[in-house]
């Protein structure tokens, strides 16, 4: 409250700010607005998924509204859901009030119009520039006894490249057009169809508009009849030409262009953003390139020469007859001096930025774009052809959003991710990053994986800080909600000049969504998948993860976690890739592959991983891998370890100190490694996909293991303890945040017992991050709660509890470091010695942002209305708070002023956005602040 409403625009996303402050009745607001908000917890109902108070007041100041105190809701209220549609409908006069637009005027032309006489068509706008986002279409239909159509140009005027006129000679618009028109086309240039019927479609982009066109619409009997031009009238757009030339010398090339549209729609590459500056083909797929020359000549003599890129001045593997690099290249004549070159990659292309020529008689004539060539999935031939239903392709290849699954095995949700796949900064990146990879191996999927899975954690910084202050001053890792933003920081998106210092900082699921993005700005069908209570082994790989447990320094019995003696670890959560294709160089590899660009362990020398075939991690093979070329081998043991390792507790000896203390082994805990694998499902923006079945059988025997454990340490064969107390514990695997926590823990006496038993537990309750670690250094720095106990067993009891809660006072003051909590168990029997150790991580889930969205389907270039709803959850106000906005490649801070929210309070921030992209896209809201690492919303619209 008492904000100036703010408009914020980056490229054509337009976002409207007001924040409101929510807060019970009160009579004594400050006359200029302030924070005011009631310490006491408001009354609260759900109305479809939204949670609000009951009842409320709001005030906000802007310079173009005004003043405006409003009370919401009653008690009477909640059964009418009048509160409900009040907020509503104050929502909608928000956004309706003054010059604010509302996206509702009528367009300059829409829809489909017939035409049987003749007229004039033209873009609507009169003597004004066109709008952005037009599809407008008048089928023509020639009146009995006429066939032919003849559309006459009397202004044309359309930002070249971007917005087209396109002339179809069967009215479903479904073929190739007869005429694509776009740049300027001269007054009196004229364009018939014969078939008796014309489809008209004109489009426009997000980008420039010009004065647009006028055409008259003519009918005659057939084309012989239809008035020809003067030849000065003829536009510089003509692609004809007289057949008769000059003899006044040998051909020379003068024009060589390609329809843009028509190539990428029919190589399903029309969503790429690059402005036509590139002609991004799929490899197996052809282009028509038409050639024109200045006199006669014919197709024998022309050729397509041309190689690999680096986007500047420089061929990188030299230029050579694309014939010849298995392209094939095929000619036909329209004239003696208009010429039709169609070019198709070989299916086994090599992926990346090319430059292509035309030769004629010595003569080069240099295409004026460069040819992006990408992975083709609906190429039969090729090895990532995806042979399963192809609609699942708009999934793995089309798809701009994706849910990273993070979370407990217990309780878990997707962060949605934007992938921005076909935004210029990722697409130019991806090409820059595989620079470096030979022609040869570009041409095999798994060598462009391989490297691309190195090439990317030098592009991105991984950091897993103790600190948060240590993040300072760049990007937190949870502060990402897209990869388009990590890409443009990387590189300037407007050059071919990338940058040479890695974007800061990133956590597992960043490397995972970023490198999804790669795979399919690329064409590779690929999905993120997380693996939780995942383990991460140090080389060399045993299949076993192992925990020391060591006495506390203050001289008593209990025990504690040493993590400083650790090498390997359990994280409670770790996101990696797949990629989709076929292998001719190891047998029974088809199929999902494994890929992780995590930097975690070297292999051959380097931080990647894979690809690994997902079908030998499933049946532990390592074996005919003679043919890969690379140390997959010992990518499979890391991956096979990650969903199958065992866990070993190792329990100090009362012998020894510091590095040189002796331990034990105390007991294996099997059947807790790789829980709950999840990637998104397809097409489903919030779905969840469980792959466990796919990595791991359901019971796995105890025998699966790489290899033996071997050791010289005799004590690891010691006997055990005869133990005659069982140990329970309960400990939820989360706790929403503000929320006070209960833990369980129980002992019991097996049946046979009859004596007395006194158990001593100590408890301790430490903040961890998702990999496990302590948010702070030292050993017991982040430890904020310990408890011990006697449970005595006597008279006959069999069982004793112990109950252990957890006030959100005692874990707020950490929440601005991790999320989790980890609660070790260390418990002794006094009367025979025996000794239970365990340890178990409880997640603390902060309330996700709900999202109110006026609209769902809209056009490009409307508004889309809505608010974003906050709570804060804690007894303590949020503090430092910052938020953005994200939509189709873009981001935006929401500059609210708002940076404190009360103990329990709530923040409301209406916002617009004009989309500028087709298709499905996520609207991602996420704020940050000193308490807690992350809130996050989304929600779905289709544009």
């Amino acid at each position: 409250c008492g904000l100036a409403m703010r408009t914020l625009v980056v490229a054509l996303v337009v976002v409207q700010v007001v924040a409101l402050v929510v807060a019970k009745p009160s009579s004594n607001i400050p006359e200029h607005g302030g924070v005011f908000q009631s310490k006491e917890r408001v009354k609260h109902i759900h109305q479809d998924g939204h949670e609000l108070p009951v009842k409320f007041n709001m005030k906000v100041h802007s310079p173009t509204l005004g003043t405006t105190f409003l009370e919401l809701g009653s008690e009477t209220d909640v059964e009418s859901q009048g509160w409900w549609n009040d907020f509503t409908s104050w929502l909608g006069s928000l956004f309706n009030s003054g010059d604010t637009p509302t996206g509702n005027n009528k367009k300059q032309c829409e829809g489909q119009v017939t035409i049987t006489e003749p007229t004039t068509i033209t873009d609507g706008s009169g003597g004004n520039t066109y709008e952005h986002g037009l599809d407008c279409k008048w089928l023509i239909k020639a009146p009995s006894g006429k066939k032919a159509i003849t559309l006459t140009i009397e202004k044309f005027d359309l930002e070249k490249d971007h917005d087209f006129l396109y002339l179809y000679s069967v009215p479903t618009g479904t073929d190739e057009p007869l005429f694509t028109l776009t740049g300027e086309v001269a007054p009196g240039k004229t364009f018939t169809s014969e078939t008796g019927e014309m489809l008209v479609e004109f489009t426009t982009d997000a980008t420039e508009a010009h004065q647009g066109f006028a055409a008259k619409v003519s009918f005659a009997g057939t084309s012989d009849d239809v008035e020809s031009p003067a030849d000065d009238d003829v536009g510089p757009e003509d692609d004809g030409g007289s057949d008769s030339g000059s003899d006044s010398g040998p051909a020379k090339i003068v024009e060589a262009e390609v329809d843009l549209r028509a190539t990428h729609v029919a190589h399903k590459t029309d969503r790429y953003r690059t402005k036509d500056e590139v002609v991004v083909l799929r490899r197996g797929f052809p282009m028509t390139m038409k050639v024109s020359t200045d006199n006669p000549t014919e197709c024998g003599k022309l050729s397509v020469w041309g190689g690999l890129h680096d986007g500047q001045n420089t061929f990188l593997s030299g230029k050579t007859d694309m014939s010849a690099s298995g392209w094939t290249v095929s000619c036909k004549g329209t004239s003696n001096t208009a010429f039709d070159l169609t070019i198709t990659p070989a299916d086994l292309a090599a992926v990346g930025l090319f430059q292509l020529y035309v030769k004629l008689d010595g003569q080069e004539f240099v295409y004026d774009k460069y040819v992006a060539v990408i992975f083709n999935p609906w190429n039969k031939k090729s090895p990532e052809f995806w042979p399963n239903d192809a609609s699942l392709l708009d999934e793995y290849v089309l798809s701009e959003n994706i849910g990273l699954w993070r979370g407990s095995a217990g309780r878990n949700s997707p962060m949605r991710w934007a992938l921005d796949q076909f935004e210029p900064a990722v697409f130019y990146s991806a090409l820059d990053l595989l620079q470096g990879l030979d022609n040869q191996k570009r041409q095999q999927i798994q060598f462009v994986v391989r490297h691309l899975s190195s090439a990317e954690n030098g592009m991105l910084h991984g950091k897993w800080a103790r600190d948060e202050k240590d993040y300072d001053p760049y990007t937190k890792p949870w502060e990402w909600t897209g990869s388009g933003r990590i890409f443009a920081q990387w590189r300037d998106s407007s050059s071919t000049v990338r940058r040479r210092d890695s974007v800061r900082y990133a956590q597992c699921w960043v490397f995972s969504g970023a490198f999804t993005s790669l795979m399919r700005t690329l064409g590779m069908p690929s999905r993120s998948v997380t693996n939780f209570e995942s383990a991460h082994e140090h080389q060399p790989y045993d299949n076993n993860c192992d925990a020391y447990w060591v006495l506390k320094a203050d001289g008593s019995d209990d025990y504690t976690r040493d993590r400083d003696l650790e090498n390997d670890s359990v994280w409670n959560f770790h996101v990696w890739n797949e990629v989709f294709f076929t292998r001719e160089d190891c047998e029974k590899c088809d199929g999902w592959q494994s890929t992780d660009a995590t930097p975690q362990e070297y292999s051959d020398g380097d931080y990647q991983l894979g690809p690994a075939p997902k079908t030998r991690v499933y049946n532990l093979d390592v074996s005919g891998y003679d043919k890969v070329g690379y140390d997959i081998v010992s990518d499979t043991h890391f991956l096979v370890s990650e969903v199958n390792a065992d866990q070993r507790h190792f329990l100090e000896k009362k012998s020894g100190s510091g590095r040189n203390k002796k331990f034990k082994l105390h007991y294996t805990e099997k059947n807790i490694i790789g829980k709950e694998i999840s990637c998104n499902k397809p097409l489903r923006p919030t779905g969840r996909d469980d792959v466990t079945d796919e990595y791991k059988p359901d019971e796995r025997n105890s025998g699966r293991v790489l290899r033996e454990w071997a050791t010289d340490d005799s004590f690891l064969n010691e006997e055990l303890d005869k133990n005659d107390v069982k140990f329970k514990k309960d400990i939820p695997q989360s706790l929403d945040v503000g929320s006070t926590g209960v833990l369980g823990f129980e002992v019991e006496l097996k049946e046979s017992v009859k004596d007395d038993r006194r158990v001593e537990l100590y408890v301790e309750g430490q903040m961890v991050d998702y990999t496990g670690q302590p948010v702070t250094a030292g050993q017991d720095a982040s430890i904020f709660k310990t408890v011990r106990q006697f449970v005595h067993l006597k008279d006959g009891e069999r069982s004793g509890k112990i109950k252990v809660d957890v006030a959100p006072s005692e874990y707020t003051p950490w929440l601005g470091s991790g999320t989790f909590m980890q609660w070790s168990v260390s418990g002794s029997v006094i009367e025979t010695g025996q000794r239970f150790l365990d340890s178990s991580n409880l997640e603390l889930v902060t309330p996700p942002i709900d999202l109110v969205l006026k609209q769902q389907d809209v056009k490009i270039g409307s508004l889309v209305d809505g608010a974003a709803v906050l709570v804060n959850p804690l007894v303590i106000p949020i503090t430092n708070l910052k938020g953005q906005i994200h939509l189709s490649g873009h981001k935006v801070d929401l500059d609210t002023e708002v940076s404190e929210v009360d103990a329990f309070g709530r923040l409301i921030v209406p916002f617009a956005l004009m989309p500028n992209v087709a298709g499905k896209q996520d609207v991602i809201i996420s704020f940050t602040c000193d308490q807690v690492t992350e809130f996050q919303g989304s929600a779905e619209i289709t544009v």
